[in-house]
Formats: structure tokens, sequence, C-alpha cells
């Protein structure tokens, strides 16, 4: 070998690493501070779990997650291989220690194997098997051969190291009795001449040596720099579901004395956080974020693997401007030339491409804050939202209607109004109705069969009528973020006067910023889904119900299930329903696919592609339920009509799982 050789070989290789990825590495480190240093133990886990042992990889796709799995932790078992090789360069006679050595060369013949194996697999799958969300990439083609040349020319390497150097050097010999492939290859090579074999040794080293540090060097011009920034990305990870979006000043913003003051939200690239430039930089464009989406799976202009690229691009393309630090004005804003407009809006916000992302990026808080930017500084929205924005302005309520009207579904149901810290002492929960269960008449029918279920519980409870305002949820997720907190402030302040500490509540979004935002307002309660609660009182017997029911599937709400964790007291109730086994659409729990009304998309409408809800309600027809089962409001109004705008879907009910339960009651509550 050449220490000569090595070493410039080396250097050039590290100083070419180093020089691309410091490229793109210092772009992320001149967008905006945001600290992420909080709960370290937690995101260590995150990064052994999902990380190291890929969790997220594994779980959702096993076959390609143990493939991925298998060649990444190729990957770091053999780093110690590669060491060895750069120490033979300079030294050929190099062995680890015999009781390292020996062992070593057994398990990195197995781990070479295995990693060959999972190479040809994922050859196979791109050109023979070709999964939708998997496009044609040229780059992971040359990475797939790339590492495949390494683990050839490695085999190859240890078959004429030891058939032309185990017979003088003992540590060689012994790595030889260990290494089961190599020691193979190197038999058959026995009647091979001194030249050919000393050939072979110096072709298959500096093969690999070279192969070794041209993909390394290749490493930062593309998307597998994932590889040096996954971990990483990991760790920094905003470590909680995309629950909640960021919050805006807006005392500041008010105080605004010239435009320049007046931000809120992103409108360009350096309105970014560091977080989400590595983001952008580290997305493996595995596609797995397509899976479930119900705009990709519809035909709209969003991929999150694609917003991605162009953010990546675009940092690249504007990288003067973006050092410059105070070229804000020069930038070209996000929405338009880098994210369609269509893109921004069609998103439902439903999750999935979080959850579904094996390194845990983050694509929500991007989308909310270019929204608040569209919304409160440049006016620019789809038009259906300017009447949504003046109805909860002048009713708190998106349909328009009289807020004294919101209490007027209940009348003849005897539920008791809360007015006063006295009448709220004597009550176990408040019953949050909402905007949608207090107005749209579907919702009313799912308030009135609740209504039924906890009275027959003998649970005592109440609702606060006309003075129930609204969450503000749509509107916060639509970029509205000064009429949201005008709706937050003021539904705090009420539940405040009140003393309502636990809240139980049919909406899911509802629920949502109950429980993950309103804290930031000082609104801190016990919240309960409904399906929380029946399954409870049904598991205290304090209510029983028939089991007449057959073949019923449920569709699970995003905001309860993915947003939330919460996927098993839906399916606790229907057991209880059902006489046989509840149904399950192919994409249901964590993969579930959103009903289409999500992020203000139920004011919006649908102009490009498939309806959302049709394609839902398909899938779920696929299954021959007799009945949909739903969990939410918005959810109900969107497979209703999605049934009745599917052939066959007539002869399919869709009900509310409080109504389910109300219609199942026995004539008298259990005793308890």
């Amino acid at each position: 070998m050449s220490p000569v050789a090595i070493s410039l070989l080396l250097l050039l290789a590290f100083a070419g690493f180093a020089a691309l990825a410091w490229r793109k590495l210092q772009l992320v480190a001149a967008l905006q501070a945001e600290p992420r240093w909080d709960h370290p133990w937690q995101r260590l886990r995150s990064v052994l779990v999902n990380g190291l042992l890929q969790q997220r990889m594994l779980q959702r796709e096993w076959p390609a997650g143990l493939m991925h799995a298998v060649i990444f932790l190729g990957f770091l078992a053999l780093l110690l291989r590669k060491l060895q090789l750069i120490a033979i360069g300079f030294d050929e006679h190099f062995v680890f220690a015999p009781g390292f050595g020996g062992p070593f060369a057994a398990f990195k013949d197995g781990v070479e194997l295995a990693v060959i194996a999972a190479l040809l697999y994922a050859i196979w799958r791109r050109s023979v098997a070709r999964p939708a969300r998997l496009e044609r990439n040229r780059e992971a083609w040359l990475v797939l051969g790339l590492i495949l040349a390494i683990m050839i020319t490695d085999l190859a390497f240890d078959a004429f190291r030891f058939a032309l150097l185990a017979p003088q050097v003992p540590g060689i010999m012994h790595e030889r009795d260990f290494a089961f492939a190599g020691g193979a290859l190197a038999s058959t090579l026995a009647a091979w001449s001194p030249q050919a074999l000393q050939w072979g040794y110096q072709l298959s080293y500096w093969i690999q040596m070279v192969v070794v540090l041209c993909f390394l060097v290749l490493l930062p011009t593309g998307e597998h720099f994932h590889i040096v920034t996954a971990l990483p990305a990991l760790y920094f990870r905003r470590g909680r579901p995309a629950n909640r979006v960021p919050g805006v000043d807006i005392d500041k913003l008010m105080e605004a004395t010239d435009e320049a003051d007046m931000h809120a939200g992103a409108r360009t690239v350096l309105d970014l956080n560091w977080k989400e430039g590595l983001d952008a930089f580290t997305c493996t464009e595995c596609g797995r974020c397509k899976d479930a989406c119900p705009t990709h799976l519809s035909g709209k202009p969003l991929s999150m693997k694609a917003v991605n690229d162009s953010v990546k691009h675009h940092l690249l393309e504007q990288r003067d401007a973006v050092l410059g630090g105070d070229a804000k004005s020069e930038l070209p804003p996000l929405v338009g030339p880098v994210i369609g407009e269509d893109t921004l809006w069609a998103c439902t916000t439903c999750g999935y491409c979080e959850a579904a992302c094996p390194i845990e990026l983050e694509h929500l808080d991007r989308f909310f804050r270019l929204r608040q930017h569209q919304v409160m500084i440049a006016g620019e929205f789809p038009h259906e939202l300017k009447k949504v924005f003046e109805a909860y302005e002048s009713q708190g309520n998106p349909w328009g209607l009289q807020a004294g009207q919101r209490g007027d579904w209940a009348e003849g149901l005897e539920v008791p109004l809360v007015s006063s810290p006295q009448d709220m002492a004597d009550l176990e929960l408040l019953f949050y109705v909402g905007s949608a269960m207090s107005f749209d008449p579907r919702g009313q029918r799912i308030a009135r069969a609740f209504v039924k279920v906890l009275q027959h519980a003998g649970v005592r409870f109440g609702m606060l009528g006309e003075r129930e305002g609204s969450t503000g949820e749509c509107v916060r997720r639509v970029g509205n973020e000064m009429l949201f907190q005008q709706l937050a402030t003021s539904l705090v302040s009420t539940l405040g006067e009140l003393g309502v500490k636990r809240i139980v509540t049919c909406d899911p979004h509802a629920y949502n910023s109950l429980r993950n935002e309103y804290p930031d307002f000082g609104g801190h309660y016990e919240l309960l889904h409904h399906t929380q609660l029946i399954a409870e009182l049904l598991a205290q017997r304090r209510i029983q119900v028939g089991q007449a029911l057959q073949r019923v599937v449920f569709h699970d709400p995003c905001y309860l299930g993915r947003h939330n964790g919460e996927f098993d007291a839906p399916r606790a109730v229907l057991r209880q329903l059902c006489g046989d086994a509840p149904l399950a659409m192919a994409l249901s729990r964590e993969k579930a696919m959103c009903c289409g009304a999500g992020g203000g998309r139920m004011w919006m409408e649908e102009t490009i592609g498939r309806r959302i809800n049709i394609l839902r309600v398909e899938q779920a027809l696929a299954v021959q339920p007799q009945t949909i089962a739903t969990a939410c409001p918005y959810c109900a109004v969107m497979v209703g009509d999605g049934l009745g705008a599917t052939p066959g879907g007539e002869a399919v009910a869709s009900r509310d799982l409080a109504e389910l339960v109300a219609q199942a009651l026995v004539s008298q509550p259990a005793a308890g």
C-alpha cells in the first residue's frame, strides 16, 4: 500500500465533504434562531429508537423498513472496517488484536452479506415492484450501485489479502480462520499466481477506497445528505405531535409603526427557522408522507417531499441573499414562486406527513406560518374564507347564524345551563358543544344523542348555551391568528369566570385546541372526548347497550387519533355495540386518511382532483359495511355527503358513535 496515496486521498475527500456540507449548513445557520435544547433525554431516546433502531421505518412498511434498517445498521457497523482499511493503507499488515480481530472478521462478513441481500431487494423493488411513491431517481440508483460496489470490493479485498498474505502473517491468518465469506473466496484463489494475487489485492483495495471516499464527497450534494443530518434532525425535532399552531405576538404586530415592522408568519425563506432549513436538506424523499395524504391521493398538487425539495433548491439559488442577512426584501416570497398557492391551501392539516416521516421532519408549522402571512399581512387567501371570517367576527360561528341561537338545539332536553361558579360546582363536567353541533343539523343530531347517553347514565353535566363561544380552531389553521386569539381569550375568560375544570366534547378539533393550545392563553382543563367518556361509562356499567349492529367500519378522526393518540376508546365502544368483529379500512388508525374537512377545508371548495370525502367513502365501501361509524361532527358531514355522491352509498348508514350508543341503550341503566 502507499501511505502517501492514502493520505492524499483522505485529504481531498474530507476537504471536499467539508466544503460541500458547509455550503448547505451555512444556509441553515443563517435562518431564524429557535432553541431546541430542552428535554435532552427524550431527544436522545428518539435518536436511539427512531434513528439507530429504525423503529418508525420498520413499523409502517416492514419489508422496505427492514431493507433500509439493514443498510443503515450495516453502514454504521462497517465504519470500523473503513478505519481498518485506512490503517492498512499505511501498514498493509495491520490487524486488530486477536481477541477482537477474528470475531470482528466474522461479524463483518455477516453484515456485508446481509447488506448485499438488502441492496438486491432494493434494486428489485425499484425495478420490478415499483411502488407508486417511489419516483424515478437517478441518485438512488447511483447510491445503490456505490454501496453494492463497496460490499463486493471489500469481500474481494479480503479474498486476495488472505490468499496473498495469510501464510506469512499470523494475524491475517487468524482473521481468515473467522472470515467465513472472505476465507471461502480466498480458497478459490489458491491456484492464482502471486503476481495475479498482488494485482487483485491492489485493485480491490484502491477501487474500494476511491468508491468509499467518492461516496463521502457525494453525500452533501443530494438527498443522501440525510445520512449525515438525519440523527441531528431527530435530536432537534419538535418533540410533540403537529397539533399546535405557532403563535403570533399580536400586541407587537398592533404596535408596529411602519410596514417593515408589520410581520406575522413567514413570507420569505429567511422567515423560516434553522430547523425547517435542516429538514429541507434532510428529507430522504422516501415518499412515505404521500401514502395516506388525502390531498396527494385525491390528485391535488401537494407533496411534502416536493415542498422540501423546492425549499432546498430555493435556499441554494438564493444563497447570496440568504447569507447577506439584511436582504430579506430582495428575496422572492415563498408562496407563488416556491410553494404554489394551490399547494398551500390544499393541506387539510391531518398530520399524516409528520406521523409517517421516519425521521420526524416537521411540515405543518411551515404551512401554518405561511398561511398567517397570506391572511394577516398580504390579504391573499381563498375567497370562501372571507365570509367565514366575517361570520366569526359578527356571530362567533362560521355559519353566521345568530349567536343567541347557540343553545336552541337542546330545547326540550332539560340540559342545565351553567351561569355561575355555583352551578358548575354541582356538576361533574361541562359539555362543550361547539359550533358544528350547535348550528349544523347533522351535528345537532349528534349532540342530542350524546345528551341522551349522558342522561341515561346519570351524569351531572351542563352546557353554556348562548354564552358558549367558539374555540376558533378553524380560523387559526387557515392563518387568521388575530381572530383566533380574540375568540380564545373570550372563551378562556368565560370558562374561568364559571370555574370550569372538566370538559367533554364531541368535536375532536375543539378537544385538540382546548387541550393543547388553550394552556398558552391561561385555559387549563381536563378534556374528554365523548368516545372516551362513553367508553368509561360502559366500563363502569353506568350504561349498557345491545349488540345488534353488524358490519360496522370506523373512520378515525385525524384530530382525535393522529393528533392526540386516541385510537382505542372509539373501538372499545364499537366492540360493545357489534355482534361481530368491527371492520377496518386499509387506511386506518395511525394511517387513517382524512375526511377532507380539516385545516379550514370544510369551508373551501375542491376544484382540483377528486373530492377527498368521496375517496374516503370508497375506501370504506371496499370492506362492504352496513354502517360507517364516525366520532367527529365534521367527519359525519363529509362521510354523509360522500355516501350520497357515491354509487351504492345510499345503502350504507353513517352514524356518529354517540348516535349508535343512544340507539342501542337498554331500557334501564345498570346499577353502580
